[in-house]
């Protein structure tokens, strides 16, 4: 039986296209990563295991992202591979006429190749923003979860702050807050500002990457990338947060009068700070010792959190 022979416009030696480009890798679902995230931080009472599954969700959306990433890089080097193939194949061609021949298929195949390989980066484009958003539903779905916790925990959960006064002078003073339990951490951030934590641990974090510098005031979450910054961009940076604050080693406030200090992890005490231009200081005036207190005894007696004072 006589072989059937291909149409003379069909190159025998040019391979398809779709098969030289492989599928899109999106990874993980959002939605299901998401609803297995809040099943675990609703199915459970410790403030610590709703943290864990909300960093758990974040890590997947930062996985993600670097898949998507290193699939869109891919993609670009299957087609610069592609290209070189093209380049190399024509000046490859044995004969005149055979080299017209495979030229025109070469172009062809060029052009089939381009189209298929925009579509898919086009694709690629389009799956990862829809799954990007995703990601940012189901994360907001989370943090809403544990808002929503924290806030029924703060009205039966009051942190109390055992606080130390020394004296060093007519004007000068030190405070020192006996050290928080994580969950009462957490609590007192919220009481104070409204706001929960990055992380669950944060108030007694004080690693640091760089063992030359002091360690960073901020996590890069919730949006920021500078983690130790001045003074007046790290205020900045939090007055732009409405309900997640990604402090790092510390619980900074507002006082009524529009000034800010923190309370800073001192081994086993919070030592208080004030900003005083471009740093904070440890040394308060008897004013400022005044100030801070009074902003705790106002949330003690608006019922948000116990004050104790006592000896060091």
């Amino acid at each position: 039986m006589a072989k059937k022979s291909l149409p003379h416009d069909t190159p025998v030696d040019t391979p398809a296209v779709g098969a030289m480009i492989e599928a899109v890798d999106l990874g993980p679902d959002a939605e299901v990563l998401g609803a297995q995230a809040l099943t675990l931080a609703l199915g459970v009472e410790t403030l610590e295991a709703a943290w864990e599954a909300w960093a758990e969700l974040k890590l997947a959306h930062q996985r993600a992202r670097k898949r998507w990433v290193e699939e869109r890089k891919r993609l670009e080097e299957q087609g610069s591979l592609l290209l070189g193939a093209v380049r190399a194949a024509s000046g490859a061609s044995p004969g005149q006429s055979e080299a017209l021949t495979t030229q025109g298929s070469l172009d062809a195949f060029l052009v089939d190749a381009r189209q298929k390989l925009e579509a898919t980066q086009r694709s690629l484009d389009e799956k990862s923003r829809v799954a990007d958003e995703a990601f940012g539903l189901e994360l907001a779905k989370l943090r809403d979860a544990l808002l929503a916790r924290v806030k029924r925990q703060a009205a039966t959960m009051r942190p109390t702050f055992k606080l130390a006064v020394r004296v060093l002078g007519p004007e000068q003073r030190i405070l020192h807050a006996h050290r928080l339990g994580h969950d009462e951490s957490v609590i007192a951030l919220f009481a104070l500002t409204g706001r929960i934590p990055s992380r669950y641990g944060y108030l007694f974090d004080d690693s640091t990457e760089d063992v030359g510098s002091a360690p960073p005031a901020l996590y890069a979450d919730e949006g920021v990338t500078e983690v130790r910054p001045g003074p007046a961009r790290f205020i900045a940076l939090l007055e732009g947060l409405a309900e997640v604050w990604p402090v790092k080693g510390g619980l900074p406030v507002r006082l009524p009068d529009g000034s800010w200090m923190r309370w800073v992890a001192r081994g086993p005490v919070l030592e208080a700070e004030v900003r005083d231009g471009e740093g904070f200081r440890n040394v308060l005036t008897r004013e400022e010792a005044e100030r801070l207190t009074g902003l705790l005894l106002a949330n003690k007696l608006a019922g948000k959190l116990e004050l104790e004072l006592v000896r060091e």
